[in-house]
C-alpha cells in the first residue's frame, strides 16, 4: 500500500472509525472504507510488486535506482526504501527531494525547507552535518578527523548554511602532584573546541554561520567551563571565515565573546571584504570590544547589517562604532542595531551625529538604551532637522522612558519628515493622541515612499523592480 508514504500517519488515525461508531450498524454495514490502509493486503502482488520489494530488501547490498526501467519503477522505489539506511549510501545516490522529505520528517519532528532553500535534500544535510558537529569531541579530533573530512566531502555541494547551537569542549584536564610540596595544582585548563579553520573550508558554497560557544543540554557533569572558549577557538574560527569565500552573514550571539577574543574573529574578516551582516548579540564586547568592531567598519566595504543587542556598550563603545562608520565613507550600512545596550545621554550623542552625517541608513533601533525625556526630545529635534540626509528610516525606540513632551516632539518631527515610515513607540510613556498620530503619520509616509519609489523603479519582469528600498516598502 503506497498511501501511507503520502498521507501522514496522525492524519489516517484522525479519520480512523472512533470505538464508539464501530458498533453502530449502517457502520458495520460500509463497503467502502477510505481510511482502511491495509484493504489490499489480501491481494496478491503482481511480479513487478514482488521483484521492487526484493530490491528494497537488498538495496543496502546492491542499490540499484536509475537503472531501473521506468519512471514507475523508481517512484515506487522512493516511495518504500527505508529511511534509516547509512547516510553515505543514499546521498550519493538518491537525489529525488520525495525520499529526502520522508527521512527528515521520519528523523525530526519540526522541519521548514524555506529555511534551506526549498530544498529536502539540503535541509538534511545541512541538519545532519550541524548534529554531527555539535556532538563531536573535540578532545578526540584527531583519531576522527578522516571521518569528519569523508562526510564534507559527501555534502559539501548541499551545505549553505551552518547552524550550531552549541559545541562539546575539550574535556578537563587531569590535576598534576607537585613533587616538591606534594600539593595537587591543576594543570592549564584552557577549553578549545573543534577546529572550525579545519571544517569551514570543506563547504564552497557555505553562505551564513550561525554559531554558538556553549552548552544547551545540562547533564551531571555540568560546569561552567563548557561555556568558555579560547582566543585559538577564535583564531580558528577567523580562519575559517577567510577561507570562505561566498560567506555573507556572521552570527555568532549568546557567547562569552569578549575584546581579545573578537578582535581574533575579527581578523579573519578584515581580509574577507564580502560580509554583508554581522550578528554579535547577547555577548559581552563592552566598550573595548565595540572599539575592535568599529575598526573593523574603518576598512570593511559591504557590511549591510549590523547587530550589537544586549553588549553592556555604552557612550565610549558607541562613540568607537559611529567613528568607524563615519570613517568609512564607502561603507553603505543599512541596519544597525543597539537594544538593550546602556547608551545614555551621550551615547544618544554620537547615534545623533550618525544619522546627520550617514547617507544610507534604513533602520535603527535603540529600544531600552536607558534614555530620558530631554533624550528624546533631542533625538526628535534631530529627526526634525534639515540635517538628516536619509531616503527611509525604520526607528525603533521603544521601553525608554521619554514621557508625553517627547512623544510630541516625535509626532512633530514624524509628521514633518517624511522619510520616517515606521516608529516603534512602545513602552515610551507617550500619550494615545501621539501614539494614534505616529502611527497614521508614518502609515502615510510609507504609502508615500512606496508610490515614489514606483514611479522611479525600472520594471525588469512583470512588477519586479531594480529598488531595494521598493522591494522592503512593497513587505
Amino acid at each position: 500500500m503506497r498511501i501511507p508514504h503520502a498521507i501522514s500517519r496522525n492524519v489516517v488515525a484522525a479519520y480512523r472509525c472512533s470505538p464508539e461508531t464501530s458498533p453502530i450498524p449502517r457502520e458495520r454495514e460500509r463497503t467502502l472504507r477510505a481510511e482502511d490502509a491495509s484493504w489490499d493486503d489480501g491481494v496478491i502482488p503482481d511480479l513487478k510488486t514482488l521483484a521492487l520489494r526484493a530490491i528494497v530488501s537488498a538495496w543496502r547490498d546492491n542499490p540499484i535506482l536509475e537503472d531501473l526501467p521506468t519512471c514507475a519503477d523508481r517512484d515506487v522505489l522512493l516511495e518504500t526504501l527505508p529511511t534509516d539506511l547509512p547516510f553515505e549510501l543514499t546521498v550519493s545516490r538518491i537525489k529525488d527531494e520525495f525520499y529526502w522529505e520522508r527521512a527528515a520528517k521520519d528523523r525530526w519532528e519540526r522541519n521548514d525547507p524555506g529555511e534551506h532553500g526549498g530544498s529536502w535534500r539540503r535541509l538534511y544535510c545541512e541538519r545532519h552535518v550541524a548534529e554531527y558537529l555539535e556532538t563531536l569531541e573535540a578532545s578526540y579530533f584527531e583519531p576522527q578527523r578522516e571521518e569528519c573530512e569523508k562526510l564534507m566531502s559527501l555534502v559539501k555541494n548541499d551545505v549553505h548554511v551552518i547552524r550550531l547551537r552549541s559545541l562539546v569542549p575539550t574535556k578537563k584536564q587531569a590535576e598534576r602532584a607537585n613533587a616538591e610540596s606534594n600539593e595537587i595544582a591543576p594543570e592549564d585548563d584552557v577549553v578549545h573546541h573543534v577546529p572550525l579553520a579545519i571544517i569551514l573550508p570543506q563547504f564552497p558554497h557555505l553562505a551564513e554561520i550561525y554559531l554558538n560557544f556553549g552548552m544547551i543540554y545540562m547533564n551531571d557533569g555540568f560546569e561552567w567551563r563548557d561555556f568558555e572558549f579560547s582566543l585559538e577557538d577564535c583564531l580558528s574560527l577567523g580562519e575559517g571565515i577567510k577561507a570562505s569565500p561566498k560567506l555573507r552573514k556572521i552570527s555568532l550571539t549568546r557567547s562569552n565573546l569578549d575584546q581579545p577574543r573578537v578582535a581574533a574573529i575579527l581578523q579573519g574578516m578584515a581580509s574577507d571584504n564580502n560580509i554583508e551582516e554581522l550578528d554579535l548579540s547577547h555577548c559581552k564586547l563592552m566598550d573595548t570590544g565595540a572599539h575592535a568592531v568599529g575598526e573593523l567598519l574603518s576598512m570593511h566595504r559591504k557590511l549591510r547589517t549590523l547587530r550589537l543587542a544586549n553588549n553592556d556598550i555604552g557612550p565610549s563603545g558607541v562613540a568607537g562604532i559611529v567613528h568607524g562608520l563615519i570613517k568609512a565613507s564607502a561603507t553603505a550600512l543599512k541596519n544597525l542595531d543597539f537594544r538593550l545596550n546602556p547608551l545614555r545621554s551621550e551615547g544618544l550623542e554620537h547615534v545623533c551625529a550618525l544619522l546627520i552625517r550617514n547617507k544610507t541608513l534604513e533602520t535603527l533601533n535603540i529600544s531600552g538604551c536607558e534614555l530620558g525625556p530631554e533624550d528624546g526630545i533631542a533625538l526628535a529635534g534631530v529627526l526634525s532637522s534639515s540635517c538628516v540626509e536619509l531616503e527611509v528610516l525604520s526607528l525603533d525606540v521603544s521601553n525608554n522612558d521619554f514621557g508625553f513632551t517627547a512623544g510630541e516632539a516625535f509626532e512633530a518631527a514624524v509628521g514633518s519628515c517624511p522619510y520616517i515610515i515606521h516608529l516603534d513607540n512602545r513602552m515610551c510613556n507617550f500619550s494615545n493622541e501621539s501614539e494614534c498620530s505616529i502611527t497614521e503619520n508614518t502609515y502615510r509616509n510609507k504609502q508615500n515612499v512606496k508610490k515614489e519609489q514606483d514611479k522611479t523603479a525600472v520594471p525588469r519582469s512583470g512588477n519586479v523592480y531594480n529598488s531595494p528600498t521598493a522591494k522592503s516598502l512593497q513587505q
